[in-house]
């Protein structure tokens, strides 16, 4: 017997499967199938197997998997599972981890199934009418292959337990298929899935879409007069707007219809936002472009992930990343010009990079979370050696190329039909240097960050980035990995915490208490032990990060504690309040 089941707390997996199902039945009106009309047998209620696709009616089928070792749940599932293997998330704060783009990296499942044959009953609606057995044709996976051959994108759940629990009180992680594998010549079939962000990712997600529309006549350098666009329609290109034909941009106020397949802009004005007016020609596409003004991070990404991603909005706690950016990002209003179809993942790294934020997957409360670079709001949880890590699990590591002692950033964009990384094509250049760090007692060496953004429209904004990226990466990046028992399984991915240990210590050999982010926790054994990757989270600063205050806060010496630790006031020339060193502003 195992330990679990010796204490009453036999784990349990269970796979499930969300596999489109029409909602109506064969031949009921609006089905308009019949047999020995539309086929010779009924449809599997799919898509590819659809009589009558003009009334197909989409809908969801959940199909559910277990492991036949298990004791088998309450709920009808298919004990199929042989292993399921996981990635977990991992966030990169600030795009500095050079081991993961700037949005890290995306959770990843492989689930491997033994196929088996299989009695349809449960994915078959019509099983008992069949004129055969199903049992003696083809295997469970051979089957749904043939009748659900668009599965990609579609929801694979993980939810790990123990035996007695109900569904909704399981741990559970929500991904989208990506692609299956199998069956092989031994049976086993492998499902690949990946987190809810694969939707934005370049080769799926572009912003603003292709336009396919054409020029109808030539036009040369000089004329205001309206467009004619073939190949469209006037709600490819709304207006007022902006377009690309070539290297130049141009402006219009109205969009009409002409045709079915023809429209016009009028009110041109030609060669804007640092672009020359050139002569074009007929046949030439004419790219619609996305224009903002002042437009908030949070908004941003929102459209970005929503209305090019496909993202449902259900994923994204809107309340919560407009309270976050209320908070700490309300600087970056942005403004900036998309000339060309761009990928949704390379957009959200420019201004996660840029605007000091991040956004990520969260597995379990199956949410998209966004986040500031900054200090934590609350008590920070302590995890010690003693009570929390499990032996010999800790380990300490450094990435010397992640550090940076000078960080430039390029803004104010002159024409934004050129590339992004051109020095020139940029007004303004704001750099920052830490003089000390590059000093042969320290580590004797520049090592520059550059930042070519389209976004940022003033100084402030991009001292507030050297700035802040200064201070967190001005020295060696430094990573610890642990393991925890499952009973501390509450701390995730994103979360801050303090730890001490017997790896970390002062001049003296004490251990010292040190703040780190968890940027990655992959639960490798369910029930047993969380593997956690954390990045030091200290900011390298002389002083401490402190809070705008309301009006009526007391003055520092009449402060609690508390309020001293959050709060914020001016310092002497010295930089110190009474005796205590100040704070930075950050």
């Amino acid at each position: 017997m195992t330990p679990e089941k010796q204490m009453g707390r036999e784990l349990r997996t269970i796979v499930e499967i969300e596999q489109d199902f029409c909602q109506l039945a064969y031949g009921v009106a609006p089905c308009a199938a019949a047999l020995g009309v539309t086929g010779d047998r009924k449809c599997f209620n799919t898509l590819a197997t659809c009589q009558d696709p003009e009334h197909y009616t989409p809908g969801k089928l959940t199909v559910r998997f277990c492991k036949p070792t298990q004791t088998l749940p309450a709920v009808p599932a298919i004990p199929m599972v042989v292993d399921v293997s996981t990635a977990p998330t991992e966030i990169n704060p600030g795009g500095g981890g050079r081991d993961s783009g700037a949005l890290g990296k995306r959770a990843r499942v492989t689930v491997t199934f033994q196929d088996a044959p299989h009695s349809d009953i449960g994915v078959d609606p019509y099983v008992a009418g069949r004129g055969y057995r199903p049992m003696e044709r083809g295997t469970f996976w051979s089957k749904w292959l043939a009748r659900n051959p668009y599965y990609n994108g579609r929801v694979m759940r993980i939810r790990e337990g123990y035996v007695g629990q109900g569904l909704e009180d399981m741990t559970t992680r929500t991904y989208l298929i990506d692609k299956i594998d199998g069956p092989d010549t031994k049976g086993r079939v492998k499902v690949t899935a990946l987190d809810i962000l694969a939707l934005a990712d370049n080769d799926k997600a572009q912003a603003p879409a292709a336009s396919t529309g054409e020029l109808i006549t030539d036009i040369n350098s000089s004329s205001t007069a309206a467009i004619r666009i073939t190949g469209a329609v006037a709600a490819d290109y709304p207006a007022p707007g902006t377009v690309r034909i070539n290297d130049e941009l141009i402006t219009y106020t109205a969009t009409t219809t002409i045709s079915e397949t023809e429209i016009q802009l009028s009110g041109i004005t030609r060669g804007t936002d640092g672009s020359e007016a050139q002569s074009q020609s007929e046949g030439d596409r004419v790219q619609r472009c996305l224009r903002y003004e002042n437009v908030r991070v949070d908004a941003l990404a929102r459209e970005w992930l929503v209305e090019y991603g496909g993202v449902p909005e259900g994923f994204i706690p809107w309340a919560d990343w407009q309270a976050e950016a209320d908070t700490w990002l309300a600087q970056f209003d942005l403004t900036g010009l998309i000339t060309e179809p761009t990928g949704v993942q390379d957009l959200l790294a420019e201004i996660t990079e840029q605007c000091l934020f991040y956004v990520w997957w969260d597995e379990r409360a199956q949410l998209i979370r966004l986040a500031a670079i900054r200090p934590p709001d609350s008590d920070v949880p302590l995890l010690t050696g003693d009570a929390n890590i499990l032996a010999d699990s800790a380990e300490l590591s450094q990435d010397p190329g992640g550090r940076w002692s000078q960080v430039w950033v390029y803004w104010g964009q002159r024409d934004p039909t050129e590339k992004l990384d051109r020095d020139s094509n940029y007004r303004h250049l704001r750099v920052r240097a830490d003089t000390e760090a590059e000093a042969a007692d320290q580590y004797g060496e520049q090592r520059i960050k550059k930042i070519f953004s389209r976004w940022l429209h003033s100084e402030a904004q991009a001292i507030n980035v050297t700035t802040r990226l200064l201070n967190r990466y001005r020295d060696n990046p430094q990573y610890m990995t642990l393991d925890l028992d499952a009973k501390d399984r509450e701390h995730w991915t994103g979360d801050v915490v303090d730890v001490e240990h017997r790896t970390v210590v002062d001049d003296t050999g004490l251990p010292v208490r040190v703040r780190w982010q968890i940027v990655s926790a992959e639960e490798k054994e369910p029930g047993h032990s969380i593997t956690y990757k954390l990045f030091a989270y200290e900011f390298k600063i002389s002083g401490r990060p402190g809070y705008w205050m309301p009006i009526d806060a007391p003055d520092y010496a009449s402060a609690t504690d508390e309020e001293k630790a959050a709060g914020a006031w001016w310092s002497d020339e010295n930089g110190f309040i009474g005796e205590d060193k100040g704070f930075s502003w950050i």
